[in-house]
């Protein structure tokens, strides 16, 4: 089969099963993804443990010896019906994950996998910088803010297969953002000022990393301006005025809605373990099975941040937690509110 066919079918295939945007690249090294790697360790030198292994992203051939080519993928998430109040406590990607095995996207994504395979490709799944990728495709320009940004917004989520045969290739936008030069509203808006200038983070302060991937408590410092985020932040995302607009609420996620009823801060303050390992975790599984702990850590501290005096019984009660980490977060707001 020629390289143009071979190209043309999988793009077909891929619209077919649900994606948005399809796009080949040559499996070469990211070597701009390398550079950006460089410059926030340069920046931020006291949390290079956060970005020491994020460079094998960058290496296509240190995944699998035989990648010629990466295909990528982008699909809307931007399409859902959002439950009352959950936009505040959750990242609006991961309530609405692929990654889900009950969801029509996960049974699309396996069904491209098949298709891969069944062509005569051999594959490695998500094994590159899949930002940069759909960016060197040519789906999207990066924004100030580090997403991605389609006709669809940046409520996009990305899949990536390096593959072992040439093809076709497809080439960047011409243009390196598209953002408007004096455009500051993600930089100003970021809770902890994580994001700190146009496409740099600091990983080591994003609420997105401090709720799901705590070695401990939260610096003291850090918790008010946190807020009520419990899993990801969208604040950066929410303020772009090039998300305006670009949420289209037509369609229903699976189980969102009954996922609603248990993300609430006081059931999860009290939750116990069996509802935890059954609900929550297997949805939010960034917090592993031993990270209830962090859940209610975060609930607390929201709860803080709501200044609603109902919640002030859950606080004074997790004081006397057998768990150190839960106890400490209630002292700290029990204090920081007076009680």
């Amino acid at each position: 089969m020629d390289s143009k066919h071979l190209e043309t079918r999988i793009k077909n295939k891929a619209y077919e099963l649900g994606y948005d945007l399809c796009g080949i690249i040559k499996a070469d090294p990211i070597a701009e993804y390398v550079t950006a790697l460089d410059e926030r360790i340069v920046r931020y030198p006291e949390y290079r443990h956060l970005y020491d292994d994020l460079y094998e992203f960058a290496y296509p051939q240190d995944r699998a010896a035989w990648a010629k080519s990466i295909i990528v993928c982008i699909r809307r998430y931007g399409k859902y019906k959002i439950p009352e109040k959950m936009s505040k406590y959750i990242g609006k990607l991961y309530l609405f994950d692929s990654r889900l095995e009950y969801s029509q996207e996960y049974s699309n994504t396996k069904a491209f996998d098949s298709f891969l395979k069944d062509a005569g490709l051999l594959m490695h799944k998500d094994g590159v910088a899949a930002r940069w990728a759909a960016v060197k495709a040519g789906l999207g320009v990066f924004g100030k803010n580090n997403f991605i940004y389609t006709q669809f917004g940046s409520w996009v989520r990305i899949n990536t297969w390096i593959v072992d045969k040439e093809m076709e290739y497809d080439e960047p936008a011409n243009k390196s953002s598209i953002c408007p030069p004096n455009c500051r509203k993600c930089i100003d808006a970021c809770p902890t000022q994580a994001l700190c200038e146009p496409f740099m983070m600091n990983r080591g302060i994003c609420v997105a990393e401090l709720s799901y991937y705590p070695t401990g408590l939260t610096p003291a410092h850090l918790r008010v301006k946190m807020g009520t985020w419990l899993y990801g932040c969208d604040v950066c995302q929410n303020v772009c005025p090039l998300n305006k607009n670009r949420w289209d609420a037509g369609n229903t996620f699976p189980r969102v809605d009954e996922l609603a009823e248990y993300i609430t801060l006081e059931k999860i303050a009290e939750m116990d373990e069996g509802t935890f390992f059954s609900i929550v975790q297997p949805r939010f599984s960034y917090i592993k099975k031993d990270g209830l702990w962090i859940w209610k850590c975060n609930a607390l501290r929201a709860m803080v941040n709501s200044n609603d005096e109902n919640y002030h019984k859950y606080i004074i009660k997790a004081c006397n937690d057998s768990n150190e980490n839960i106890r400490n977060m209630a002292i700290w707001g029990r204090d920081k509110l007076g009680l």
